[in-house]
């Protein structure tokens, strides 16, 4: 009889150490899986391309990944070129895109692992915009933010 007491303490030790286990995984791990999308090798990305240039000028766009060309495209004012996919299995996926305006070009990464990049694009969309002054990712995780990301070329560079 005077073993009973602790076998009930240890048990009900056993019973809250348990409960703070469950818990804990249950908050940082699907919890956070769902907020930071810890599982995102199972995301479906989705890559935006939006010509934002002034005066109704068009953009060419041609993209592409080591596995996939996705082709040339010619963008009116306003319009986007947009694709989905899903990383390759050791989350190596790079796209990339060679953009032309009249009087300029660029050729720059638009998706890649990075988990900065992640952010931005909300783990799931990333939205480019090409304006005048430069290539712009937009940051969804900032209220949609514009940040500049790199600067035109002038054509024939």
């Amino acid at each position: 009889m005077t073993n009973a007491p602790k076998i009930i303490n240890k048990v009900v030790v056993t019973a809250l150490v348990l409960a703070l286990a469950i818990n804990f995984i249950h908050q940082y791990c699907f919890v956070a899986a769902k907020k930071e999308r810890i599982l995102y090798e199972f995301t479906t990305w989705h890559v935006y391309v939006v010509n934002g240039l002034s005066n109704n000028r068009e953009l060419s766009v041609h993209c592409k990944s080591k596995d996939d060309d996705l082709g040339f495209h010619y963008l009116s004012a306003g319009d986007n070129f947009t694709w989905s996919f899903r990383e390759d299995f050791f989350l190596r996926t790079v796209f990339w895109c060679d953009v032309n305006r009249d009087d300029a070009q660029a050729v720059f990464k638009v998706f890649w692992h990075d988990v900065l990049l992640f952010y931005k694009c909300m783990w799931k969309n990333c939205v480019w915009t090409l304006k005048d002054d430069g290539i712009y990712i937009k940051n969804l995780d900032h209220d949609g933010l514009d940040e500049l990301y790199r600067n035109w070329e002038p054509a024939g560079q």
